[in-house]
């Protein structure tokens, strides 16, 4: 019985076109050791001769092999001195691969330089002209198949497979008549690493915010199948961060602190045959520059205060940043070099949210404040204007007073407007004086209210006084008039400590208001002419 695995083992030496490896030898059949008389062919395969040079060459034991100038090099009926280490040059030299000739009646036969992954089948073999039967298979010294096959198929090689094999088998001797028993020499079996396993690298190292992030998953092919296709696949903190495919490196353009955390990578072949797991790997991801702060000065902030809003950050070196301002989330100052936004006099509309957003001049690195509320403390309260008295008469003393609540002694100054234009202007007095109110008086009044500097300045809304008319039926509750004509003054009292008297009187006459002019009673009766002086009095 025969089995190839040339086949095989030639898919796994299959290299990615145009990719330069040095070449690989392999047996057909392939088996080693073999035995006197049989027959075997070794082929270099991989890279082709160098252009121009359609030659390959063989070596055993580093010695040419005279007129051997093929890609197959055949022993036809190998002899014990055809054993030794084997290599073939092309446009690179191959890995050595030995070749075993034995005479003894049974060999244990494996797979010359079994890799991981690959089919593993050993056979316990005798020359073609004897019968075997009742075989038995041995792993360093312990029975691991007695079923009598010639073969013990162990699957898909694994590193732990390797160990010391032999085998026994009943060889039917004629010349006795019988069948005698023969054990074949210990084979160590050798199953070699496809590949090594992984390894995660990083560079640079250390890693900084905002550095281009190269993790490598670091393998190395055996020599003898450097062209075998790997696949990787990348892990954070045990999440797949790039998917199997054929480059070995993961790259982060632009490193993040959420970048950090404990790295793993894997690789397999194709099929999944082999598949490693590097260890874990602690990547730390260095700040460039802590994230910003909000800082006000001063604290607390009054109108009319500078006010000054500071970004505040601490970079890592010389790291060159720049810096934007928001308030309410508006932008109030754009990216540029100063970590301050000023106010040079702080109004109430100036208070809000405020946040910073810092970054690189590249702007690779970028990173948000935490919003600050800003209260801006009133120096004094918007003005309410006011006028004393209420109704205001024709010859009435108005008074216009400017009323707001400063903060501690606060000096201000106020002025005041009718329909716009300025009566009074600004000064410590925040009364309006009118000493004789007349009907120009009329109009909208404003007034406005400032520090002596000028820098908080507030207006009140407008008061309207209107309709300042003349006394008389016009708004007096109770006036009379009093003419009155007598001849005898000699026994009159005053009625009033301050009266005028007029001897020219010659009527008498009680005027009082309260109906329409036309409706007002006038009398003159004898009584009245007792009467020796004429007043008016307001009641």
């Amino acid at each position: 019985m025969s089995i190839s695995l040339s086949v095989i083992l030639l898919s796994l030496l299959m290299g990615k076109i145009g990719a330069a490896a040095r070449p690989v030898i392999s047996f057909s059949p392939n088996w080693t050791p073999i035995l006197t008389g049989d027959s075997v062919t070794l082929t270099c395969n991989g890279a082709p001769p160098a252009q121009g040079n359609e030659k390959y060459s063989w070596d055993r034991d580093n010695n040419p092999i005279p007129g051997e100038e093929q890609q197959n090099y055949t022993i036809q009926r190998a002899q014990r001195e055809h054993s030794g280490r084997y290599q073939c040059q092309t446009s690179e030299r191959s890995a050595a691969i030995n070749l075993t000739v034995s005479d003894d009646k049974v060999v244990l036969q494996a797979p010359p330089g079994v890799h991981e992954g690959e089919e593993l089948i050993l056979r316990c073999y005798t020359r073609p002209e004897y019968k075997a039967t009742n075989t038995v298979f041995y792993k360093n010294n312990s029975t691991i198949q007695s079923r009598g096959s010639d073969y013990l198929v162990l699957g898909r090689a694994q590193t732990h497979m390797s160990g010391s094999y032999r085998c026994t088998t009943e060889i039917y001797d004629k010349y006795v008549g019988y069948a005698v028993n023969y054990t074949s020499a210990d084979e160590h079996l050798s199953v070699t690493e496809l590949f090594s396993p992984p390894q995660i690298k990083v560079t640079p190292d250390p890693v900084t915010e905002g550095d281009h992030m190269t993790i490598t998953c670091d393998t190395e092919l055996s020599p003898h199948r450097e062209t075998t296709e790997l696949q990787f696949v990348f892990y954070r903190n045990g999440h797949n961060v790039q998917g199997f495919n054929l480059s070995k490196q993961y790259g982060v353009p632009s490193a993040q602190l959420e970048d950090s955390g404990k790295y793993t990578c894997e690789v397999q072949t194709p099929t999944g045959s082999v598949r490693k797991r590097s260890n874990m790997t602690q990547i730390q991801i260095q700040e460039l520059f802590s994230p910003p702060q909000i800082k006000v000065t001063p604290d607390p902030v009054t109108e009319g205060d500078h006010m000054t809003i500071t970004c505040d950050t601490n970079p890592r070196n010389t790291t060159e940043l720049q810096f934007a301002f928001y308030i309410n989330k508006t932008q109030v100052q754009g990216f540029d070099s100063s970590s301050y936004y000023t106010v040079s006099l702080a109004q109430m509309n100036n208070a809000g949210k405020y946040n910073c957003v810092v970054q690189t001049a590249s702007g690779s690195v970028n990173k948000n404040s935490s919003e600050t509320h800003i209260h801006i403390q009133e120096l004094f309260s918007p003005p309410q204007i006011k006028v004393t008295p209420d109704q205001v008469t024709e010859g009435d003393h108005m008074t216009i007073t400017c009323d707001t609540n400063p903060r501690n002694t606060t000096e201000l100054q106020f002025a005041f407007y009718i329909n716009g234009t300025v009566v009074q202007e600004f000064s410590s007095s925040h009364e309006y004086r009118v000493p004789s109110a007349a009907p120009k008086d009329s109009g909208k009044y404003t007034c406005e209210v400032q520090t002596t500097t000028g820098s908080v300045r507030k207006r009140s809304s407008e008061l309207n006084i209107s309709n300042i008319n003349k006394s008389g039926n016009n708004n007096l509750d109770n006036v009379i008039y009093a003419a009155v004509k007598g001849s005898d003054r000699r026994n009159t009292q005053a009625a009033y400590k301050q009266v005028q008297r007029e001897n020219s009187v010659v009527y008498a006459a009680l005027k009082t208001p309260g109906g329409n002019k036309n409706n007002q009673e006038l009398r003159t009766i004898p009584q009245d002419e007792n009467c020796v002086y004429a007043s008016v009095k307001k009641r």
